[in-house]
């Protein structure tokens, strides 16, 4: 399972056009999720749709073996002392596999989630806390990478809740 933002190009134009061209964001969402919590409220809207025929062309043009499952996932979020949604935030979502059963909304939504853990433990912190994107030193390689990775551990080994204050 894996996400596909803006920043993926083609590919997200790609799926963009496949799923309005099937009506699949015409509809109402397969699956709402609202969420309150560190102060503010966010709503999650899903979309779910059988691969088929894009899955087929993913497989072939990009490698992408046994894609069964593609949609979108439309977040709002808003801080709770205000009425209306503060951001709004679109990604596609692709999920595949021989074994991956026909599941329903609520837990692609659920295994989706999971991944956003990830997302944020790792990518996140990396990129933003580390500030590995305006780092050019990133070009030499797997060595530095392994040095922050060294420096990640350790900071979460002291079991600091939060990264960028550890880093002071």
């Amino acid at each position: 399972m894996g996400f596909v933002k803006g920043n993926h190009g083609a590919l997200y134009a790609l799926i963009d056009q496949w799923l309005e061209a099937r009506g699949v964001r015409a509809r109402q969402p397969d699956h709402v999720q609202m969420d309150k919590g560190h102060g503010r409220l966010e709503r999650r809207e899903l979309w779910v749709e059988p691969a088929q025929d894009l899955g087929i062309y993913l497989a072939q043009d990009y490698g992408w073996a046994e894609v069964r499952f593609l949609g979108q996932v439309r977040r709002y979020r808003r801080p709770l002392h205000q009425e209306e949604w503060e951001s709004v935030e679109s990604v596609f979502w692709i999920a595949g596999g021989k074994n991956l059963p026909a599941l329903p909304p609520a837990q692609f939504q659920e295994q989706l989630r999971g991944h956003w853990t990830i997302e944020n433990r790792v990518f996140y912190v990396r990129d933003v806390t580390m500030d590995e994107d305006r780092l050019h030193g990133r070009r030499i390689g797997s060595a530095l990478s392994m040095l922050r990775n060294v420096a990640l551990n350790c900071l979460r080994r002291l079991r600091l809740p939060y990264i960028p204050d550890a880093r002071r």
